[in-house]
């Protein structure tokens, strides 16, 4: 499977090009999209072209994928879990040039509403229990919770992204206050043991009672964490081929955040890396990549491929 998505995110404020009309600057191609990840998609077209001249040079099946929602709840690429396509091999094209990537963590995010006592703002704190105060403390005991480690992607995080309650207009004690919390995982991990942790952390304060954690609904799945064994074949073979084409060593990489690639890995139990022709600006105003990236990649997947089907 050679797989991209097609979706960006908004025009920044700032251009300087019409981000729309792909626009050259030496070594550079500007566009909305030229990093993240048209380049990639460029690749997997060039590589597709090739073999349909060529069909005596593999043997089995060649997947293009182009799918849509990546930069957003990953709707393309969890159709494809639905359609329960299968592959031996995959390669996510997306912008990362100098390195290959084997790993990836995984990430979850969950509501806590945490009850105070309501009272007139005058009797406090004699009277009343602030729900503020007991979601601050709770925020800071969430943050200080460990993680598991692995040798690689070295740990989860904690985040108490957002949170709010309380009422400015009318002389009430807080009696609720919500919070927001982002957490990224490594193996070993996940939904359940995260609600676990920040559960005996509310115990602890004495607020067993007091609070409700849930993860937080969504229309797709959230993304467990995975890593593809550094000697893979799938690995190799295309550290080999990017050494033969560029005359340079590829590294193997872990990052820290999320992708599609973890769905392919998790859901799919696809063996997948990702590598593809990388740029600069990525989400920003001016983002532009690099054509003779493309152009390596599209040859090193072409070799890869041939390799891997044979």
């Amino acid at each position: 499977m050679l797989i991209g998505h097609i979706d960006t995110v908004a025009v920044a404020q700032g251009w300087l090009t019409d981000p729309f009309t792909p626009t050259p600057e030496g070594d550079k191609i500007h566009g909305l999209g030229a990093m993240d990840m048209k380049g990639g998609l460029a690749g997997i077209l060039e590589t597709l072209s090739y073999y349909t001249q060529h069909r005596d040079a593999f043997r089995g099946d060649i997947l293009a994928c182009f799918v849509s929602d990546e930069e957003g709840l990953s709707k393309g690429t969890y159709q494809l879990v639905t359609e329960g396509i299968r592959a031996d091999f995959a390669i996510m094209c997306e912008c990362r040039y100098d390195n290959v990537a084997v790993g990836f963590r995984g990430r979850y995010s969950f509501e806590i509403t945490v009850h105070g006592v309501a009272a007139h703002a005058a009797h406090y704190p004699e009277v009343g229990e602030s729900a503020l105060i007991s979601a601050g403390r709770l925020a800071e005991a969430i943050e200080a919770l460990p993680t598991l480690t692995h040798p690689h992607l070295r740990h989860g995080t904690w985040c108490v992204r957002y949170i709010e309650g309380g009422h400015k207009g009318t002389l009430v004690v807080p009696d609720s206050c919500y919070l927001f919390v982002d957490r990224y995982v490594v193996p070993g991990e996940n939904d359940e043991t995260c609600i676990a942790q920040m559960q005996s952390a509310a115990d602890s304060l004495g607020l067993g009672s007091k609070v409700d954690i849930r993860l937080k609904p969504r229309n797709s799945p959230y993304m467990q964490s995975f890593a593809l064994a550094e000697d893979h074949p799938l690995v190799t073979v295309l550290q080999k081929h990017f050494a033969e084409v560029t005359g340079q060593k590829l590294p193997v990489a872990y990052d820290a955040s999320v992708c599609d690639s973890n769905i392919l890995a998790v859901s799919l139990g696809i063996p997948t890396v990702t590598f593809g022709p990388s740029g600069g600006g990525m989400h920003a105003a001016n983002e532009y990549g690099y054509a003779y990236q493309v152009k390596n990649c599209a040859e090193v997947y072409r070799r890869t491929v041939a390799d891997m089907l044979n």
